[in-house]
């Protein structure tokens, strides 16, 4: 298992050891794209690819200019400055609040990731794409038990269809809460409305935030809870 304590720079011969590591970095950043992709996210698993990729192809360049032009530095601080402005570019204000905050971070996480990677550290980046897909899965299960504090609500809302439209922002919403359709029941109502029957899980944060929300959709006449 040397290999996962050597740095590839060494222990193969170049350029087989960028190679490697490029291929290594595409991999780990796949693992982490996976998770965000199940969830619809706008970082899914090419994004995470090709982010962990350059970070990596960037530290290794900055590692071939140390010799010539001097500090690699310069390379790995542009490198998180890139990643700033991306990261920000996936955040929007909806509704509910920010959004789009978990996907940012996994952003910054990859781009550390492809740079550990670039370095040489294959062990290193190889543990940091499994641990950021066990905290992105696993913590994301625990929110949604007894545990955190989630419980059972149920939510009846008279809504307009208007032609479709309703349908739309209201699903839209509730995957926002990670509400899966399949626990919604819809019944026809009078005057052409219909009744939809949330059932979900939350925490008592979440719980109030999705009130707020429903509460300023125009096309809801009433919520009984």
């Amino acid at each position: 298992m040397h290999w996962l304590t050597d740095n590839w720079h060494t222990l193969f011969p170049h350029p087989w050891g960028s190679i490697f590591l490029s291929i290594l970095a595409l991999l780990c950043g796949g693992v982490v794209g996976i998770e965000r992709q199940r969830r619809e996210k706008p970082a899914g698993i090419r994004t995470m690819a090709l982010i962990a990729l350059g970070s990596a192809t960037f530290t290794m360049i900055g590692f071939s200019f140390t010799s010539t032009t001097g500090d690699s530095g310069r390379v790995a601080a542009q490198i998180v400055t890139g990643i700033g402005f991306l990261g920000g570019g996936v955040l929007l204000r909806g509704s509910t609040g920010i959004r789009g905050v978990t996907t940012a971070a996994t952003i910054w996480l990859v781009a550390a990731m492809g740079m550990a990677i670039g370095a040489g550290h294959a062990g290193a980046g190889v543990g940091l794409a499994l641990l950021a897909r066990g905290v992105l899965s696993l913590v994301n299960r625990w929110e949604s038990s007894k545990l955190a504090g989630a419980r059972a609500f149920v939510f009846r809302l008279l809504v307009d269809p208007a032609h479709g439209k309703t349908e739309v922002k209201l699903e839209d919403l509730l995957e926002q809460f990670h509400i899966p359709l399949k626990t919604v029941e819809r019944q026809p109502a009078a005057d052409d409305r219909e009744l939809w029957i949330v059932h979900c899980k939350l925490p008592q944060w979440a719980y109030h935030e999705l009130s707020l929300a429903l509460v300023e959709e125009p096309q809801v006449y009433s919520i009984q809870r």
